[in-house]
């Protein structure tokens, strides 16, 4: 009797794995829809990919929908609090700070079993890279392309008035008071976190505690940074680039710029807005008083935590992330694509023409070294705006360095506090 019991648990057991392994290859055959929301725009690497991806996985249907960058932002932000949101999305790495803080993400390391296409996370990207996509030992996002700052110039006025390309910034005070000539060939003065934080990070400071539970970016370290960035305005060989002026491009055509911080996608931006200037910019690490540093920034491919086709997400991006899917970055979009492997491909690593023959993506995938990600707390919407305010004050000069970026400190901890 104990013998026949134990023989139809044993059948019973056969039959309930037999059932569970077919429902599981069923719903592994399950046609499913995931959908994309995309703010690349115009040259997005992502949409050609779409109907090739659809036929090699023709149980999957993809819903690609092409947002602006503002409009991806404001919509994400509502579907995330109630709603239904997309299987994948592309992020600003500027937004993870509120979106990690808030869980809103699905765990990549978790979701790959600690692998990209086969390839571990921590041999995929460099270590900035993979630290800016990491939360709670978390991964957020797969980067796709990455942004840092690096110092673009105008070669050809530089080997006309014999200058050198500066490493300091007290070279580049006395490189800009050469260069310019009244109104025209200026820096560009930017008052916004981006270029403000560069200027804190060469300095040896930073924007926050390490636990990030502090605001740092009054230090005597970062006003010291900030003081050396106003200097160029005090100078006048700077100009304070203000939304009312247009386009940066506008001032790069007409000559009032010649020296400008930011990132690689604006390689793409020149070639295409300005052919005629080819050969007469370059590309070089920027100028820093103790030590190199730039904010570390891009798009990344996010599965919001309310996903339920993650696993069909999850086989999309890591199609995206292949390596000559990731060189697409560069030859469709103008963008950094962001794995190593399709940094250092022949077709992304070569010697650009526009640029005097220079291998400028080398330039940024060296700052990357040095870049560092802003704080991944909830309140940072509200310390980004506090920081930009003070930034603005200190540029048309209605405080000083000190007193702008105190009160800006004040106003960040009070929102830290809620």
């Amino acid at each position: 009797m104990q013998k026949t019991f134990r023989s139809i648990m044993f059948l019973g057991l056969a039959l309930l794995l037999a059932l569970t392994a077919c429902g599981g290859q069923a719903a592994s055959n399950q046609k499913v829809t995931i959908t994309v929301w995309d703010y690349y725009g115009e040259a997005t690497p992502l949409k050609p990919l779409v109907a090739p991806f659809m036929a090699a996985n023709p149980n999957i249907t993809i819903d690609y929908q092409a947002l602006d960058w503002d409009t991806t932002n404001e919509k994400l932000n509502v579907v995330l609090t109630g709603g239904t949101p997309p299987d994948v999305v592309t992020i600003d790495m500027t937004w993870l700070p509120k979106l990690a803080a808030l869980g809103a993400y699905t765990d990549l390391k978790a979701l790959s079993g600690g692998k990209l296409n086969g390839v571990n996370w921590a041999d995929a990207y460099t270590p900035g890279a993979l630290e800016a996509i990491t939360y709670d030992s978390k991964i957020v996002a797969a980067l796709y392309d990455f942004d840092t700052y690096a110092l673009y110039y105008r070669a050809d006025l530089f080997q006309q008035k014999g200058l050198q390309v500066p490493t300091t910034w007290d070279e580049l005070l006395a490189v800009a008071k050469q260069l310019h000539e009244g109104d025209k060939y200026l820096y560009e003065f930017d008052a916004d976190t981006f270029h403000g934080s560069q200027w804190i990070y060469e300095s040896g400071g930073s924007l926050m505690s390490a636990d990030n539970k502090t605001v740092t970016f009054n230090s005597p370290e970062a006003v010291q940074g900030i003081e050396a960035y106003e200097s160029l305005l005090k100078a006048g060989v700077a100009i304070n680039w203000t939304t009312d002026q247009g386009e940066r491009i506008q001032g790069v055509k007409d000559g009032r710029i010649a020296m400008f911080s930011d990132g690689p996608y604006y390689m793409g931006i020149l070639k295409s807005a300005a052919p005629e200037m080819a050969g007469q910019w370059k590309v070089a690490p920027h100028p820093y008083g103790k030590q190199p540093g730039s904010y570390l920034g891009g798009t990344g491919l996010m599965i919001p935590a309310a996903s339920k086709n993650s696993a069909a997400a999850w086989k999309f991006i890591q199609y995206a992330m292949q390596v000559e899917n990731e060189i697409g970055v560069y030859k469709l979009a103008g963008a950094a694509p962001a794995l190593t492997a399709a940094l250092q491909s022949p077709e992304v690593n070569v010697a650009d023409p526009y640029f005097g023959g220079e291998k400028a993506f080398a330039v940024f995938l060296d700052t990357m070294k040095t870049a560092h990600h802003f704080p991944y707390v909830r309140q940072w919407t509200d310390i980004d705006a506090a920081f930009t305010n003070g930034m603005q004050q200190i540029a048309l000069g209605q405080k000083s360095v000190k007193d702008a970026l105190d009160e800006a400190a004040q106003t960040s901890t009070t929102a830290l506090s809620k």
